[in-house]
């Protein structure tokens, strides 16, 4: 007598198949990331051709100027406030220069979340640096970051002198991305004064918000 296939035989086929392709799937997705992240250590962070570590303030005034920012406002804190929508790159919408003793700390971009610009952006980036790592959890190249949709977390690049590109997207807030001087930054930070207690919930105007 002859025995007929067990039903369950194409199935246990399938699952194999199916394990088998994702293995050779997720391979290329790691070759391609490795591929794609250079190191970047080594490398001098620029800005309006303007190399940043230790760069005075009015000399990188002075180059976003030239690049077409507009210069909006100075606040007592020696930030400076730029609206760079018309300075060429998509998605960039507002620059703020953040100092340390007349000196960059970050040059912080607030950036369009969402949209084509937002992915120009992003695969400008790509194209420039290479992949960034992600800075949430494991580090690690992130393969998807110039694809179709934006993606949330927080992703950088490393560059010498301690300085790094930051590009952050949460799920609440500006979107933004930073030229960022981690030590003048962490020590600008430090020396910043608490603000004084707040009162109670009822002293608060309900304008305030």
């Amino acid at each position: 007598m002859r025995c007929s296939p067990s039903p369950d035989r194409p199935k246990r086929r399938l699952a194999r198949w199916l394990v088998a392709s994702f293995a050779v799937a997720m391979m290329g997705l790691s070759t391609v990331a490795s591929a794609q992240a250079p190191d970047t250590s080594t490398t001098e962070l620029t800005l309006y051709g303007l190399r940043l570590k230790d760069a005075a303030a009015e000399a990188f005034v002075a180059a976003a100027s030239a690049a077409g920012a507009q210069l909006l406002s100075r606040p007592a804190d020696g930030s400076v406030v730029f609206d760079v929508r018309a300075a060429g790159v998509p998605a960039l919408q507002r620059l703020t220069l953040i100092t340390d003793q007349a000196t960059l700390a970050s040059a912080q971009f607030v950036i369009k979340p969402y949209g084509q610009d937002n992915e120009a952006l992003r695969q400008l980036l790509v194209k420039k640096y290479g992949l960034p790592f992600t800075a949430e959890g494991a580090r690690r190249p992130f393969p998807g970051f110039a694809a179709r949709f934006a993606p949330r977390g927080t992703f950088d690049w490393e560059f010498a002198g301690g300085m790094k590109l930051i590009y952050r997207q949460p799920v609440l807030g500006d979107s933004t991305l930073s030229y960022t001087d981690v030590e003048r930054t962490r020590r600008r930070s430090a020396g910043v004064p608490l603000p004084a207690r707040a009162g109670p919930a009822s002293d608060i105007p309900d304008s305030r918000f």
